[in-house]
């Protein structure tokens, strides 16, 4: 676990409404798919907050929270909110290895080590083929192509716009140098048609979700019982990018999950993930944007966009009804 995930959600309110999201789906499919009874598997970091708010908003008390870190482990032990929830000192692989699921389960691979990635994304795919149908899985990854690595000046010519340096003949940019690391990283998961153009900040999110639905869509063709639905994805950035995206394992001949899914209104797949961009606001700001249609017209400034380049009045009406609202208690 990363340090930037024991981070508290006030300075992470990208993540934050990543989560609201997922609930959401959640709250969305329980009445059909009776999530109450399901086991919830997953990563909760010192605090187990997404354990905390599943039980709460879902009534799930089969929970299994996994972790390899021994020091993280004992502040969960201590930190535990719900009594019914074990924590495990284990790899998430050694435990779903070691486990066999007789009914279904909502699974969270929340990964954040980039270097890893292909063998990440190929675990999850190969979770469509062992789970119990109508199973939901998620997972979250890392995606910040300067994980890649960072060239040599010596290395790599500099373009800006269409103006290049004169060595562009012999040396790749920056994006160029970016694909070929990429490339070698997912091997065979490489998707046709990529370009450097999607090595950056903006778009580098998408093309791991490429590579995510590819795997997904080649593990899903030697099982013909059941397929895989996509329900919800995500690009975000609180420090570092990151993408999550999560699918339900259904019957091949299911449309009724599917159509439910397809009707909910962030409803989103790996092809169009949601791109939470959210701006950081006074409570005076987001109570005017909140209240007024002529935002640009009360508020004669405009807000700052982050690298991923979204307008921020258009993000915050998308997700105002989730957004985070942080306040301090004395307890």
């Amino acid at each position: 676990m990363s340090a930037g995930s024991s981070l508290p959600y006030r300075l992470r309110p990208n993540k934050a409404v990543d989560r609201e999201l997922f609930l959401s789906l959640l709250m969305r499919l329980a009445p059909a798919l009776g999530l109450e009874a399901y086991h919830y598997v997953g990563l909760g970091g010192p605090f187990l907050e997404d354990f905390r708010l599943v039980h709460a908003r879902l009534g799930v008390k089969m929970m299994t929270c996994v972790e390899a870190e021994e020091e993280v482990y004992k502040r969960q032990l201590f930190n535990r909110p719900v009594e019914s929830i074990e924590c495990v000192h284990q790899t998430l692989e050694d435990y779903l290895d070691g486990t066999s699921f007789e009914e279904p389960a909502i699974v969270w691979f929340d990964y954040t080590e980039p270097k890893s990635i292909a063998t990440q994304i190929d675990r999850f795919a190969q979770t469509i083929g062992s789970a119990p149908l109508k199973s939901i899985l998620r997972i979250t990854l890392n995606a910040n192509p300067e994980s890649l690595g960072k060239p040599d000046p010596d290395e790599i010519s500099v373009q800006v716009g269409n103006k290049a340096s004169g060595d562009r003949r012999e040396k790749p940019t920056v994006q160029e140098w970016r694909l070929d690391r990429f490339r070698n990283r997912v091997g065979q998961l490489f998707p046709s048609g990529l370009q450097a153009e999607s090595m950056t900040q903006k778009k580098f999110g998408e093309s791991v979700l490429r590579v995510l639905k590819l795997a997904v869509e080649k593990e899903a063709i030697n099982f013909p019982d059941r397929k895989a639905v996509w329900a919800l994805a995500t690009h975000y950035k609180d420090g570092q990018a990151m993408v999550t995206a999560a699918l339900i394992v259904c019957p091949s001949d299911d449309t009724t999950i599917e159509k439910s899914v397809k009707a909910w209104e962030f409803y989103s797949s790996p092809d169009n993930p949601h791109k939470i961009d959210l701006p950081a606001l006074s409570t005076l700001e987001r109570l005017t944007m909140e209240s007024r249609d002529d935002i640009k017209a009360k508020m004669d400034f405009d807000l700052p966009k982050s690298d991923m380049g979204e307008d921020p009045i258009l993000a915050f009406k998308k997700f105002y009804r989730i957004y985070p609202h942080f306040s301090r208690v004395e307890l």
